[in-house]
């Protein structure tokens, strides 16, 4: 090929690629503002801190695939739930009622179990507690409420104002408390206890505690704005689902 015909040859085809690539940038910019603004306008957010058995991610998991109009964000740790909330408040909270009351938001549903919106608590020891009062004692109890927080209902369900207690972050944290000699006792929704005994051989004892209960889960919308959507996205969660988070019906308040 003669020299002088290369640079225009050349010329040709870096004009060629020129207009692919500016054809390209504006198929790109007519796209991807559409993408972006579907994959950064979420529904109301949906805060969720509740101690269940189930692992935090796979209920923000569940959660999120049964509730697409909400954002969902699930907590594992009291802190984590407390300093986001008080950050960027939610359009709602799903929660146990206590923990609402605490928060001074009121009850939009409250869930249910067999007709009741509580369930009961018991102290589980390996083998038998010795007989008389727990002051003095040490109860492991998850962290629901914050230091002080956890410290009444501690207290206040043991009917012992002086009595100890080693706050876990996660239900799953308890039993080490007392295989390890680390607490004298636990404190447990009674629902938990044979997934308890499931997990280990020791000889687990559980006690009744008179009037000793917590409330189920619940929710508090917070934007009332947003209540239609999220009372209509809640109500429509299936048994399985209702189930995993611990209540069978929703009543609302």
């Amino acid at each position: 090929m003669p020299p002088d015909l290369r640079p225009s040859i050349l010329s040709h085809s870096r004009r060629r690629l020129l207009a692919a690539t500016l054809a390209l940038l504006a198929v790109t910019a007519l796209v991807l503002p559409d993408e972006k603004v579907r994959a950064q306008a979420p529904g109301p957010a949906l805060y969720v801190f509740l101690q269940l058995d189930t692992k935090s991610s796979l209920l923000e998991k569940t959660l999120q695939a049964r509730l697409p109009n909400l954002a969902v964000t699930v907590f594992g740790r009291f802190r984590d739930f407390q300093d986001a909330f008080a950050a960027t408040p939610p359009a709602a909270l799903l929660a146990v009622s206590p923990l609402l009351d605490q928060e001074k938001k009121k009850v939009t549903l409250q869930g249910t179990r067999g007709g009741k919106d509580w369930e009961p608590y018991v102290l589980v020891s390996v083998g038998p507690m010795k007989p008389g009062p727990l002051s003095g004692r040490t109860v492991g109890v998850v962290d629901l409420f914050g230091h002080d927080g956890t410290q009444a209902f501690a207290a206040n369900l043991l009917k012992t104002p002086d009595v100890k207690i080693k706050r876990v972050a996660k239900m799953e944290d308890m039993l080490p408390l007392i295989e390890f000699s680390a607490a004298d006792a636990i404190l447990i929704p009674t629902a938990g206890m044979k997934r308890l005994t499931d997990r280990t051989r020791l000889p687990l004892v559980s006690r009744d505690l008179p009037n000793a209960r917590l409330g189920l889960p619940a929710v508090a919308v917070i934007n009332p704005a947003m209540r239609d959507t999220v009372v209509r996205a809640l109500q429509g969660l299936d048994a399985a689902t209702r189930n995993l988070l611990g209540i069978e019906e929703w009543e609302a308040r």
